[in-house]
């Protein structure tokens, strides 16, 4: 007998038995008792018996051995119920034949027990003993019209440490009604507890139960440590018992075995009364509750995904463009490219945009003579002996400014000025028409959005490292043919995707179906199969092992969030009275923080925990050349786009030059009035730098109309005129103001030194020029 048998005493005399034997073991023994033997008058009553059988030295019928022991759980003054009907009969007949009595007189006769003749009396007796009401030591006496007892009231009493004791009645018309409240029951209960031994069945596995590394020298509950050790202490503390922890037999948790009809495991031992309690990682499931009682849980859990760390993904080469999408820098450029040409259109069409300011263009003249020309437009310098250049000063070729107007908003400007803006720059156009203002308002509005959005999330594309996972859900796993995955042969986790009626589940329970060789035999061969498989297998288990595992083993990770939600009770046999102190234990432990603690220890912190935790970094991680590498790479490319198109505008200008120079030269040879090969000679000097010995005429000269210099300083007599000759009036530019009064136009100092050429210009030919030393 234990606390878990209840037993229903029928008999009314339980108050008679000895149950010192009984009453330490905690079994709940409930009787009915019609005899109280601490009432008043049951106790008279049995005074003055027992007075009455000593004075006359007789022996007490109803006294013995149960009297004399000083831990007897009987009453000194308890008569049997019998004894105590017998005396209330006795007293009710002689209060019925005293009331007959006095309400007639009463003879006695002699009668025959086999004869039918009846007293004459009798029947008023009769109606007296059944009219008359007492209290006797059964308590209330009262008969029905029909002779039976009525209103008769029996007391509930059950075992406890001090005998029995009255916890309620039971009253025909109303039945049983329990004196004793709820606080009153518990505590009972509690007190119970108390030096109680209770045996806690439980199984090996981390970190609920594991072996101290020095277990082979210690004994007893010193082997083990874990979190069901220190919850089991901390319980045992609040309530008061000791507890002896005793591992399952056949290791195994508990399923109901549908052809024995029994249950293995933990569960298996809570039935057969081999422990008190299961204390382990055993999840509370519908088809448990019907064998054993739970507490309520002690950890909340979940069904998850066990799988290997995705690998950290490199950064983009152009993750710069990552905080927007495709779609957004196509929409940004598409914007771009319709408000420049909107902009551009609206410039030329609006009365109230400025044209920008006129440009000159330097156009040649046939008119000469009429003033004095601009600077060579050639920029020509000329050579003299001793290698300073000289500019040409004055020319008879005149040239015409022709002026352009072009508005502020050209197409160039245009798209100029989107691009600034949208890059945060400035520019030197601005608009000055109310239209082209509101535009770009609008435009350095969208900017500021645009740009502030890109802003702040460049930072977190470039510095935050992403992981690459090909699943990322329990969905994710039911649509590839990939990745395996299974979960324990015959566990709770399985049972779920079993029963599960949501469709992702049910499909998954038909993989492992259709594929066995997933299951694994405990959660260990689980987990070392998802690391030897390297990403082609995902174990599901509950979430408590997978945070155990994850903070150890940092090759792995949870996928997604839990699947299902349920928790981890402290099992019970059936109608255990030990269920609500236990409860009430695990709240108060809860609400304090201390099951928290309890977690935090053995999961981040004992046995390894905290190993694959990330320390955090005190500032900002450093880019490296993979974050901002495309930024360059744009950079180079930008430059080398930018040199190949000053080259091709070098060479579009260069050819632009040369053809000005073709159409000048083929104006002033049609104005000449030399011979032809002269004019070619003067042609093939200038342009093709002549190889006779002497002076040449270069191209400046002939663009200046005869310019007096010579390139180089020459004294040979013989040569002196041809050069002077090729470089005067000869060709045909006799009538000119430059033409030097001097033979051959020019002096040259003999000997020769290196000083500048004396130019002589005609004063009366030219006016506005004076005599000059050069």
């Amino acid at each position: 007998m234990s606390a878990y048998h209840n037993y229903i005493i029928t008999s009314l005399d339980l108050h008679m038995v000895e149950l010192e034997d009984f009453k330490y073991g905690g079994t709940n023994i409930t009787a009915f008792r019609l005899v109280n033997p601490e009432s008043d008058l049951v106790q008279q009553a049995v005074r003055e018996w027992i007075q009455g059988e000593t004075m006359f030295n007789r022996a007490i019928p109803f006294g013995g051995k149960s009297i004399k022991g000083a831990n007897s759980t009987v009453n000194p003054f308890s008569i049997s119920t019998e004894t105590a009907l017998m005396y209330d009969a006795a007293l009710l007949f002689a209060n019925a034949l005293n009331a007959l009595d006095r309400s007639q007189d009463i003879e006695t006769v002699n009668l025959d027990c086999n004869s039918e003749q009846t007293w004459q009396h009798g029947n008023s007796l009769i109606n007296y003993m059944k009219l008359v009401e007492m209290t006797g030591l059964t308590g209330k006496v009262s008969f029905d019209t029909e002779g039976f007892r009525s209103n008769f009231k029996l007391d509930i009493v059950e075992l406890r440490k001090e005998g029995l004791t009255q916890v309620g009645t039971w009253e025909t018309g109303t039945g049983a009604n329990f004196s004793r409240n709820y606080t009153e029951q518990y505590t009972e209960i509690v007190e119970s507890l108390h030096n109680k031994t209770l045996v806690v069945s439980t199984i090996l596995n981390d970190p609920f139960l594991m072996l101290k590394e020095d277990s082979k020298v210690l004994v007893g509950n010193d082997r083990y440590e874990g979190y069901s050790v220190d919850l089991i202490y901390e319980i045992s503390n609040i309530l008061g018992f000791n507890y002896t922890i005793k591992l399952v037999d056949d290791d195994n948790y508990g399923s109901y075995d549908k052809k024995t009809g029994k249950w293995n495991g933990m569960i298996g031992e809570l039935l057969e009364q081999k422990a008190d309690l299961v204390l382990a990682d055993l999840t509370i499931t519908y088809e448990r509750e019907q064998g054993v009682d739970f507490t309520m849980p002690f950890m909340n859990l979940g069904v998850t995904i066990l799988y290997r760390k995705p690998n950290k993904k490199d950064p983009n080469l152009f993750s710069f463009m990552s905080p927007l999408s495709v779609g957004v820098w196509i929409s940004i450029m598409t914007a771009y490219l319709a408000v420049s040409l909107i902009l551009y259109t609206i410039a030329r069409l609006s009365p109230f945009e400025p044209p920008s300011n006129n440009k000159s263009f330097p156009m040649e003249s046939d008119e000469s003579g009429l003033r004095l020309a601009h600077q060579d437009p050639l920029y020509e310098a000329i050579f003299t002996c001793t290698g300073n250049p000289v500019r040409t000063v004055a020319t008879q070729a005149q040239f015409e400014t022709v002026e352009t107007t072009t508005g502020t908003f050209n197409a160039m400007n245009s798209f100029w000025f989107v691009a600034a803006s949208l890059l945060g720059q400035g520019v030197d156009v601005l608009p000055s028409a109310f239209s082209t203002r509101m535009i770009a308002g609008l435009w350095w509005f969208f900017t500021l959005i645009m740009i502030s959005s890109y802003t702040a999330n460049l930072a977190a594309f470039l510095t935050v490292e992403r992981m690459e996972s090909p699943i990322e859900s329990a969905e994710d796993l039911a649509r590839q043919q990939k990745i395996k995955y299974g979960a324990v042969q015959g566990g709770s986790t399985a049972a779920f995707f079993r029963d599960s009626k949501i469709t992702t589940y049910a499909k998954m329970w038909a993989y492992m179906e259709q594929n066995p060789n997933v299951f694994t035999k405990s959660n260990r061969e689980g987990i070392e199969r998802v690391l030897k498989e390297d990403g082609d297998y995902a174990f599901m288990m509950e979430s408590t092992n997978v945070e155990y595992v994850v903070e150890r083993k940092c090759e792995l990770t949870q996928i997604g969030g839990l699947l299902d939600s349920k928790g981890y009770g402290i099992g019970l046999p059936p109608n255990s009275p030990y269920r609500t102190p236990i409860t009430s234990a695990i709240l108060q432990l809860q609400e304090g923080g201390k099951l928290h603690l309890l977690k935090e220890k053995w999961w981040k912190r004992m046995r390894g925990g905290g190993k694959c935790q990330e320390k955090p970094e005190g500032g900002a991680a450093a880019l490296g050349w993979k974050n901002v590498g495309g930024i360059f790479l744009v950079l180079m490319v930008g430059l080398s786009l930018a040199c190949v198109i000053a080259l091709i505008e070098y060479m579009c200008n260069r050819r632009k030059i040369r053809n000005r120079y073709s159409a000048v030269m083929r104006g002033a040879r049609n104005r000449s009035l030399g011979s032809g090969s002269q004019e070619e000679e003067i042609l093939s000097n200038g342009f093709e730098k002549m190889s006779l010995p002497g002076p040449g005429v270069t191209h400046l000269d002939l663009a200046a109309h005869g310019t007096v210099s010579l390139s180089r300083c020459n004294t040979n007599p013989t040569t002196l005129s041809r050069g002077s000759q090729h470089s005067l009036p000869n060709v045909g530019f006799s009538n000119s103001c430059a033409v030097p009064a001097a033979p051959n136009g020019f002096v040259i100092p003999n000997p020769c030194t290196p000083t500048h050429y004396v130019h002589y210009h005609h004063q009366e030919q030219c006016p506005h020029y004076s005599k000059r030393m050069n």
